[in-house]
């Protein structure tokens, strides 16, 4: 024991034959602190992140990615077993929501004004356990804050286009996230705030909405990307009026639910993505399960993104209704069990790996 404790102090205590009057059990014990105290110091590792090189999405080891999977879309639906069982799919990754300022079923919204970064605690907690189960099963997480009164849902025209106070709030939510999640494992990226509609606001003016909050919150995260996309909800066939050149580090995006022709709309991804070189990935595509021919045009669409190498997330995983024609890979029966669709599991199971 004398001997270990003697090499242990060589450099702090020539052990060799000083005549210190240190014990070497309290010298160990010194340098023992020392090293911890120099190890809690030290700056921490950033977590790896996604790269937007070109066209193309790469992962931290520089490989292209194409990011498939979920959106996690309902609040308070997840499930303990939902993030093993995407993984075990093949999915890369999911589309985790935090609602703030909107109309929403009783407990969705998370606004609170008063509490830190203007989110209410609970809700914190709630979202907490969503990002560390899905970053627990290796999947990727896009992280967006939707706000239907902010974007200008159902013609209002209070929004963060006419409310600077409430814009000035979303901004400190965002600054709050990116700071509370800054060491966070397989963020994916940050998307700000999905389908803007403001009645009142030119396409132009929501892509000035997205510059304007951007240098602020990439003064905090200068690495992960942003997702953002065009005015009139996403509309893909406007994706050209999204197009910034404030930040490189973009992901662009919009909705694409299937109605009468499946493949309208990508010719307008390839083109945009072609024209600008910039990455595309879809936010939300889906189908209502009961609509005539669903799970063709779902297959139609899926194959043609897979063949472009576009990302995409289903929506959604759980969907609240009660009505297995709705949609949603799960539903829930009156009695509140979640119930599958396993035609509909296995068909995009088919698409995730």
């Amino acid at each position: 024991m004398m001997r270990f404790a003697c090499i242990s102090i060589v450099v702090l205590a020539a052990c060799g034959g000083s005549t210190s009057s240190v014990e070497p059990d309290a010298a160990l014990s010194d340098a023992a602190v020392v090293a911890v105290d120099a190890a809690a110091d030290a700056p921490k590792a950033p977590p790896a992140r996604l790269q937007v090189v070109g066209s193309q999405v790469r992962d931290p080891l520089g490989v292209p990615i194409i990011l498939r999977g979920y959106n996690w879309g309902q609040w308070g639906t997840m499930q303990p077993q939902d993030a093993a069982d995407n993984a075990a799919q093949g999915a890369k990754l999911v589309r985790i929501p935090l609602r703030w300022w909107g109309e929403w079923k009783p407990g969705v919204d998370s606004y609170s004004q008063a509490a830190p970064g203007h989110i209410d605690p609970a809700h914190l907690t709630v979202l907490d356990d969503m990002i560390a189960k899905a970053a627990g099963q290796g999947l990727w997480i896009v992280l967006f804050v939707d706000s239907n009164y902010g974007q200008g849902a159902n013609d209002r025209t209070d929004n963060f286009w006419t409310n600077a106070a409430k814009k000035q709030e979303f901004i400190e939510v965002w600054k709050f996230l990116l700071q509370r999640y800054a060491q966070q494992e397989k963020i994916a990226a940050w998307e700000i705030m999905p389908e803007p509609r403001p009645i009142n606001a030119s396409l132009d003016e929501v892509r000035e909405f997205y510059e304007s909050i951007i240098p602020p919150l990439r003064a905090l995260d200068p690495r992960t990307p942003f997702v953002i996309g065009p005015g009139d909800a996403y509309n893909l066939n406007k994706l050209a009026s999204a197009y910034t050149t404030v930040d490189s580090n973009i992901i662009y995006t919009g909705d694409y639910f299937i109605f009468s022709n499946e493949l309208a709309r990508v010719p307008d991804i390839i083109d945009f993505r072609a024209a600008k070189n910039v990455p595309v990935w879809v936010n939300q595509i889906g189908i209502q399960s009961g609509d005539p021919d669903a799970e063709l045009k779902a297959r139609n669409l899926l194959s043609a993104l897979k063949t472009n190498d576009v990302g995409w997330a289903w929506w959604t995983y759980r969907g609240q209704t009660l009505s297995p024609d709705q949609h949603g890979i799960y539903y829930q029966d009156a009695d509140d069990n979640w119930i599958v669709k396993p035609v509909w599991l296995a068909l995009l199971g088919s698409f995730l790996r």
